[in-house]
Order: structure tokens, then C-alpha cells, then sequence
């Protein structure tokens, strides 16, 4: 009997090892390719996403994420239900604890100081990047609100879980999904290579830094999401958007 039981733990386990890495696979390859789906989907229907003014290309663009992100938080909702499980078992809702949010600040004040080094070559106000107007906010909310929420819920929250379920320990928890959650920002390749590189690589460094904060936080979310939306909200969106002022129409 118990020769059965430990079977059938061996197996579950092992299950849940393939289940975690094929997940970690998924996502950071369904996001690129539902982003560059819509894009041609919206560019071959859509007038404004090839001739329209530079705002509405470039809301039009950032739209691409929100619509694929979204949808996967939802289908990561719908497979926790059948679970019995919840996005406040994950951390989701949680506050987490007082040095989390201090790691999850600085790293972000961090990676938003670096971004800030460029608007002085760009010839861009610092203070546009923390008092944006008309449509420049809208696009920073529309950015931050979808990066924190859905990319911390997707990368942080249930796929480090999910490393975690499986009997990784805290490294691949960190490292793994970090991976994953740079290659997710292949999305950005139609920006150019030399923009996708530029956001990638350092994406996946902040998302693992970011894990990291997620652990110590007694796996609140909470920090992180904001430190997120700190992150893209900022100098981020301004960065993002300059492209679509050079780019030929």
C-alpha cells in the first residue's frame, strides 16, 4: 500500500515538473505570437493602425498586449477555478511585508532612473515622465495598469507558484519564470531588434529581480504590482512611444 501511494506521489510530482516547464514555454511564446497576431489582424482591418495620426497608431499598438495579456489572466483565472484554487492563494491580493516593498521601490526606482538617462538626449522634460498629459496619460495607464496587474499575476504569481508546486526551489523559481517573462517581450521585435534586445534582456533581469521581491514578501503581490506599474507608467511609456514619431507611415 504505501509502495502504491508513493507511486502515485512520485507521478503527480513528476506531472507537475513537465505541466510547470511546458506553462513557462507557453507563456513566454503565446504572448509574442498574440501580440504580432493582432497586430497584423488590426494593420489588415484597421485603417488608423497603419494611417492614422501617431497617437492613434501607438495606442493602437500598445492595445496588441492589453487584449493578449488579459485574456491569459482570465484563462489562468478559469484554470485555478477548476482547481479549487483562487488568485488570493496566490499572493495576488497580499500586501506582502515591509522590506519586500522597500526592495520592490528601490528596484524600480532603479530601472526608472536608468530609463530617465535618456531623455535628456531626446530632448524630453523629466517631469513628463511623472506628470503626463492628455493622450500621454491615457497611455501610461493603459501600459502601467496592464503590466502590473496581468505580467506580475501570469509570471510572478502563478508561474513561480506553479515552479514552487512542482518541488523547484527558490532559485528556479526566480530564474525560470524571469526567462520567460523576457522572452514574452519578443512582441516587441516589429519596434527592431536593437529595441527588443534593448527591452528583453533587461525585462528578464527585472523580472527575476522582481521575483525576488516576490519571495521575501511572504508572496505578496502587491509591491511588486506596484513597483510595476511605477516601472511602465514613467519614463517607460515615453520610450515606447518615441519610435512611432521617427518611423516612416
Amino acid at each position: 500500500m504505501a509502495t502504491n501511494v508513493s507511486g502515485t506521489q512520485a507521478a503527480r510530482s513528476s506531472r507537475n515538473r513537465i505541466l510547470c516547464w511546458i506553462e513557462a514555454l507557453a507563456l513566454g511564446v503565446i504572448v509574442p505570437a498574440g501580440i504580432l497576431g493582432i497586430d497584423k489582424l488590426m494593420s489588415a482591418s484597421i485603417f488608423a493602425a497603419t494611417h492614422g495620426s501617431v497617437e492613434q497608431r501607438f495606442l493602437l499598438w500598445v492595445s496588441h498586449g492589453m487584449i493578449v495579456e488579459w485574456a491569459l489572466v482570465a484563462a489562468v483565472w478559469v484554470a485555478l477555478r477548476w482547481r479549487g484554487s483562487s488568485f488570493k492563494d496566490l499572493g495576488v491580493w497580499r500586501f506582502g511585508t515591509w522590506y519586500a516593498w522597500v526592495l520592490a521601490l528601490a528596484l524600480a526606482a532603479l530601472s526608472i532612473a536608468n530609463n530617465l538617462r535618456f531623455f535628456g538626449f531626446l530632448h524630453i522634460p523629466v517631469s513628463n515622465a511623472f506628470f503626463p498629459r492628455g493622450f500621454h496619460l491615457i497611455a501610461s495607464l493603459m501600459i502601467g495598469t496592464t503590466a502590473a496587474f496581468c505580467e506580475e499575476v501570469l509570471f510572478r504569481a502563478f508561474l513561480m507558484t506553479e515552479f514552487a508546486r512542482a518541488g523547484y526551489g527558490k532559485l528556479m523559481q526566480v530564474l525560470v519564470p524571469g526567462l520567460a517573462f523576457g522572452l514574452a517581450h519578443a512582441g516587441y521585435w516589429n519596434q527592431g531588434w536593437y529595441a527588443w534586445l534593448g527591452i528583453a534582456v533587461p525585462t528578464a533581469i527585472l523580472g527575476m529581480l522582481w521575483g525576488v521581491a516576490y519571495l521575501p514578501g511572504r508572496r505578496g503581490l502587491v509591491p511588486v504590482m506596484v513597483a510595476h506599474f511605477l516601472n511602465d507608467a514613467t519614463a517607460l511609456s515615453w520610450l515606447l512611444f518615441l519610435p512611432f514619431t521617427m518611423a516612416p507611415r
